[in-house]
């Protein structure tokens, strides 16, 4: 049997997930809660009582009211309400405007032998009505009434009739079975299965049946959740249970034994259940969020595929079909957590929805004809189109091709053809490595982890941060009274800054502490910005704050809470409505989660407890942490786009409780506020890998694989040109070699290293009759083919700056010697910038030209005086 030890505990703590149906209008005043009673009624689910983390037994009504876009959520009000309840069972009758609380556990009846506890809630008035047996125990020990119980099902068949069933009642479950007309509030005890059982669901079908389905099902030996290969049936028109075999879905399975679960009927009488647990002891407790269908018409189980972002396993949850397509499930406990969550099932997609204009992910799984055969016809065309520009520009792709064979295949004069081809391999391969290498420094670039580095300035004078101290356990007794909560500031200096201290208002929001150990006020210490602390001593505020708290001295079990938060990041700013100068830069949804991190207790960073009767010290350092954003830009490594985060850290340290305090001091404790160090600090978030860093890495890689290749290969000069120059086309290319014919112009001699100096050096092409040449034609050509030589080297391959400081060296010198030689001789020397004419030579030789040199008519006379001997020696030679 179920251990029903959780019943007792008081205090559990609760644990925020994650609304899966986005509320963010009111998510953060759900309450975290299970095992409450609710119902029906309309579009809105009526919500009463359940436990939470501070309380077993609760008696607020909350209205969940479902939309055409979203939900609302009300507190709604109640006059007279029933004390606080778990486990019971809710329903709505008189035509939607009454609704009736049955059982459950509270504080006065656990475990008493009563009648079924009974409360009636009106609508129109707000106000509940007792039913007047509640307290005739002889109802119950008579059975003209059922005894008060837990984990039963009690089903509403939209007429008159409340059906009740099973249930435990002091750690026993119940067979019994009654009837519960609304209209008489009269009982009526009806034939029962005579199978004692709780923690299930009974659904009304509109065929007149009652389903019973799960559930912990006890015998006279042992108890056990109930199979899912059978289900209870109750004919309400004949009076008569029976078993109803279920038969497996398509795979051959059966749902998961449950209990604590939840049921809904569907309009076509189809029974949905969800979560539940396995009704074990906490120790083994398990618990379960899978959706199950079961067809009544064929008694066939269907467990469907489903889609979204499922809710957190859970039983006592608080659920129902608010429409026709979706299940809404809120709340509901798991072993020490509870849930203040809404999740929405919708039937017709299959999906947990996360809003309602979710679509579904299979909407577009499926691939119809239409699409198929678009991409086919848009495949067809494409190719067609690409055949069409090869025709249509083979011409480009040839030269293209023939260019890239050029590049590639470059054997040198008389090196056999193995020695280029495997070269090439060569150079295939090491642009292979090359490429991974490229490949994996980017991989590691994306992929690069984030490193904080800490960059800490020292400063005469440091911010303070804002600090919140929250009183649990000291009663208020009024502004004129001095047992009531309080603090005062003042700092080392004497300076007051109580003026800093505000309280908050504790019906907008109130914090929830686990100890629960009383009234909790609080109060918000937030100064103005140009109040800093200082190192130094003189005209300032000093360089500590003091905080006394004050309350009532009597009660040594209360405590006062301290949080410690930046200026910046403050969200008591926005949560109670402080209106300064100081900008508070946190969203509203950060807002929102610290509001139910608050409500369940569950924060732990700049958080401490101050103890009455204590000396305590907590030092701080306010830091810029300066967060990356998960922008493409930030993989570079060259000025990260980052947002700037206030963050705040604190160290304290208190002492023992002093039992001598109250006779000397007034207040409760004392606590002192500091500053670690006096320093700014920047934690600057940067990528660990960056493609700035990988251009080393690839730098260096790419100098090893050349390094390689020149090794095994030797050395080949580079090209003076460019990709740019090589790769060129129309009219770019046509002005690249109109510049080179322009400014490097042959007329006798051919181009050096293209041509040889002479046909008769010809290897491949030996003329038979070389002709007649003079020597003063040999020497010219050589003559024009060193100067073209000379002009390529200087413009393309070397510096000549060497060359011209040697050019000026040389007439410097020669300017000196002359100036020496006229003073010797008593002549007027020359000036030490000779005149423009006198200069001509020169100015045309630092022209960097030598067009001089190419005159087609030039002929000199020493070539003019030998053209008879050279005659007479080629004669002989013949």
């Amino acid at each position: 049997m179920k251990a029903l030890s959780l019943l007792l505990l008081s205090v559990l703590s609760a644990t925020l997930t994650n609304a899966y149906f986005y509320v963010p209008n009111f998510m953060s005043t759900l309450p975290f809660q299970g095992g409450s009673a609710f119902a029906k009624n309309n579009n809105s689910l009526y919500i009463f009582g359940g436990e939470n983390a501070t309380s077993t037994y609760t008696n607020s009504l909350y209205q969940l009211t479902q939309t055409e876009s979203s939900y609302t959520w009300t507190t709604v009000p109640q006059t007279n309400p029933p004390p606080g309840t778990l486990y019971g069972q809710a329903v709505v009758y008189s035509s939607g405007k009454s609704m009736l609380l049955m059982g459950g556990l509270s504080n006065s009846t656990s475990n008493q032998a009563l009648p079924l506890q009974m409360y009636s809630y009106s609508f129109d008035g707000h106000n509940w009505s007792t039913w007047a047996g509640n307290g005739n125990s002889s109802l119950a020990m008579s059975g003209v009434a059922p005894v008060n119980r837990y984990m039963f099902s009690a089903t509403y068949d939209n007429n008159s009739k409340v059906y009740i069933y099973g249930g435990a009642f002091n750690n026993s479950a119940l067979p019994d079975f009654y009837a519960f007309d609304v209209s008489t509030f009269q009982f009526t005890q009806l034939n029962n299965p005579n199978r004692p059982r709780y923690g299930h669901t009974a659904s009304f079908l509109s065929n007149g049946k009652l389903v019973v389905i799960g559930g912990v099902a006890v015998t006279s030996s042992a108890s056990a959740l109930a199979s899912m290969e059978e289900v209870l049936v109750y004919d309400t028109t004949k009076n008569v249970w029976s078993v109803q075999k279920t038969q497996p879905d398509s795979t051959g399975n059966f749902p998961s034994t449950r209990s604590a679960h939840n049921a809904f009927v569907t309009p076509d009488n189809n029974i949905i259940i969800f979560g539940g647990d396995n009704g074990a002891g906490m120790r083994n407790r398990m618990y379960l969020n899978a959706v199950a269908i079961l067809d009544t018409n064929t008694w066939t189980w269907t467990i469907p595929t489903i889609d979204g972002i499922p809710p957190s396993r859970r039983s006592y949850a608080a659920a129902a079909m608010l429409d026709d397509d979706h299940l809404t499930v809120a709340f509901g406990e798991a072993l020490n957590t509870y849930y203040n969550d809404i999740n929405v099932f919708s039937l017709s997609k299959s999906q947990w929805l996360q809003s309602f204009e979710d679509v579904s992910s299979d909407s577009g799984s499926s691939v119809s004809a239409g699409l198929i055969a678009g991409v086919t016809i848009a495949g067809v065309v494409f190719l067609l189109i690409c055949l069409f520009l090869l025709w249509r520009f083979q011409s480009y792709i040839r030269w293209f091709l023939t260019r890239l064979h050029h590049d590639i295949w470059k054997p040198r004069t008389g090196e056999p053809m193995w020695a280029e081809t495997t070269r090439i391999i060569c150079q295939i391969f090491m642009l292979f490595l090359f490429a991974m290498f490229l490949v994996f420094v980017i991989r590691q670039s994306v992929n690069s982890p984030n490193v904080t580095q800490r960059i800490e300035e020292s400063v005469a004078e440091v911010d303070v941060p804002d600090v919140r101290f929250c009183f649990d356990g000291y009663p208020n007794y009024g502004p004129a009274d001095a047992r009531s909560p309080g603090v005062v500031c003042q700092t080392d200096t004497g300076y007051s800054c109580t003026g800093f201290v505000k309280p908050l208002n504790m019906s907008v929001f109130t914090p929830t502490f686990a100890s629960d150990l009383g009234a909790v006020s609080c109060f918000l210490f937030r100064s103005d910005a140009s109040f800093r602390m200082t190192s130094t001593s003189g005209a300032n505020n000093g360089s500590r704050l003091l905080f006394t708290f004050f309350g009532d001295q009597t009660i040594s079990t209360g405590r006062v809470h301290v949080s410690v938060y930046p200026k910046q990041m403050d969200p008591n700013v926005k949560v109670y409505n402080i209106n300064d100068e100081i900008p508070v830069i946190m969203s509203d949804f950060d807002v929102l989660n610290w509001q139910n991190n608050e409500r369940n207790d569950i924060a732990t960073s700049n958080i401490y407890e101050v103890a009455p009767y204590t000396y305590n010290a907590l030092s701080y350092d306010l830091i810029d942490h300066r967060y990356l954003q998960p922008v493409g830009w930030n993989y570079v490594g060259f000025s990260p786009i980052s947002n700037s985060t206030p963050e705040v850290e604190t160290t304290f340290r208190a002492e023992a409780p002093n039992p001598r305090y109250v006779q000397t001091h007034a207040d409760l404790s004392f606590m002192a506020v500091y500053p670690a160090t006096y320093a700014t600090f920047i934690d600057r978030e940067t990528k660990m890998y960056t493609l700035l860093n990988a251009l080393g890495f690839v730098g260096g890689i790419f100098g090893i694989l050349v390094a390689v290749q020149t090794w095994l290969f030797g050395f080949r000069p580079r090209s003076p040109w460019g990709v740019v120059h090589r790769w060129s086309v129309g009219e770019m290319r046509r002005s690249l070699l109109r510049g080179l014919q322009a400014n490097f112009k042959t007329t006798e001699s051919t181009v050096p290293l293209v041509h040889p100096l002479h046909p008769r050096f010809s290897m491949n092409n030996m003329p038979a009759d070389l002709g007649y040449e003079s020597e003063g034609q040999r020497i010219s050509r050589v003559e024009e083919r060193m100067q073209i030589l000379e002009l390529l080297f200087k413009s393309y391959y070397v510096d000549d700056e060497i060359f011209r400081s040697l050019d000026n060296a040389t007439k410097a010198g020669d300017l000196n010697a002359a100036a020496a030689a006229a003073a010797a001789a008593g002549q007027q020397p020359r000036p030490l910038f000779p005149s423009e004419k006198n200069n001509a030579d020169i100015a045309r030789s630092n022209t960097g030209g030598f067009s001089h040199m190419f005159n087609n008519n030039r002929q000199s006379v020493a070539s003019l005086n030998s053209e008879t001997h050279s005659e007479q020696q080629l004669n002989a030679r013949v």
